[in-house]
């Protein structure tokens, strides 16, 4: 029976940086070892848990089922140890990617921004993802248990092992048709009659809505809700519903007409980030963005050569 002490924990360290970029060649001048001691190292391996984790064929490796379900396990915890070196040696080492959990909300375009914009921040030390958050409540969850290393979210944290800061906000608008407005004196009156269509898959922005209609003591004879925005529109452009959009001034709305009442409705997202993981390059990275934002200091999103530095992409291959 094999047993933890029975595995070569270096063997398996080679293992995972040749199944990253499946290049026996490129691992090994970045180790300083020669090809075939590498190769000798990833044998013994096999060896020793009695499975081939690669196929070795025309186009170079491959990783066999039994690699691939092994790499997935390696990559916890080699991920996992970088930020343990990283919290406890005061090096930025990165080497593992971000997890960004977003949640769901009409906002996507701002937390797709800011989320594009931490790429130019991070993308040296490894890569960004994102991941959909249904509400609040399961990002904040999914962030203490570790699953992913930070978020964005139109809610502040209430939990005192978390911190946060603003990173931008947005105005919403009240949207129906041309013709439907122009058939009434009072916008409100519209609001009160007209039937209120709210995504279903927003609740968090139609919690914030409904609190500022009941503050305006206007409540909407009827509410629709759908899974489906695409739905709500069609209806709203025919004159069936009113609802809620993001106030763009560069979006046109075509036989659409958006109008605001006396005091703006406005939403504010928020970053947030464990306060244990401060030392973690990943969030040094977050607040570095952030900082930079608040102090409009100059930016690299535009530039397409930072990716072609960072990516060590080879001079004969570029114009």
């Amino acid at each position: 029976m094999k047993r933890l002490k029975d595995i070569n924990w270096n063997h398996l360290y080679y293992f995972y940086e040749v199944a990253k970029v499946q290049s026996l060649r490129e691992v090994a001048q970045e180790l300083n070892l020669a090809s075939s001691t590498l190769s000798e190292k990833i044998k013994r391996l096999e060896n020793n848990l009695e499975k081939k984790f690669f196929k070795r064929g025309s186009k170079g490796l491959s990783l066999t089922p039994e690699g691939q379900l092994l790499f997935d396990r390696c990559k916890q915890i080699f991920e996992e140890g970088y930020k343990i070196l990283e919290e406890f040696s005061g090096n930025a080492l990165g080497g593992y990617p971000v997890k960004i959990g977003i949640t769901d909300t009409i906002s996507y375009d701002l937390a797709n921004e800011f989320s594009s914009q931490y790429w130019d921040y991070y993308t040296q030390f490894g890569t960004v993802n994102t991941y959909r958050q249904i509400d609040h409540e399961v990002l904040i969850d999914n962030l203490s248990k570790g699953h992913i290393d930070w978020g964005i979210s139109i809610e502040k944290p209430k939990l005192r092992s978390l911190n946060y800061a603003e990173i931008g906000s947005f105005e919403l608008v009240f949207c129906c048709s041309e013709e439907l407005f122009g058939r009434f004196k009072d916008p409100e009156d519209i609001l009160h009659n007209i039937p209120f269509g709210e995504s279903s898959a927003d609740q968090i922005i139609g919690q914030k809505v409904s609190r500022y209609l009941r503050s305006k003591n206007i409540a909407p004879k009827e509410k629709i809700f759908s899974d489906h925005t695409g739905f709500l529109w069609k209806l709203c452009e025919r004159g069936r519903c009113v609802m809620c959009v993001v106030e763009n001034p560069l979006q046109e709305y075509p036989k659409m007409r958006k109008f605001k009442l006396s005091q703006p409705l406005d939403v504010t997202l928020y970053a947030i980030w464990k306060k244990s993981d401060e030392g973690l390059i990943s969030i040094m990275k977050l607040k570095e963005l952030i900082n930079s934002k608040l102090a409009h200091l100059p930016h690299r999103y535009s530039d397409v050569g930072l990716q072609i530095e960072v990516s060590e992409v080879a001079e004969e291959l570029l114009k």
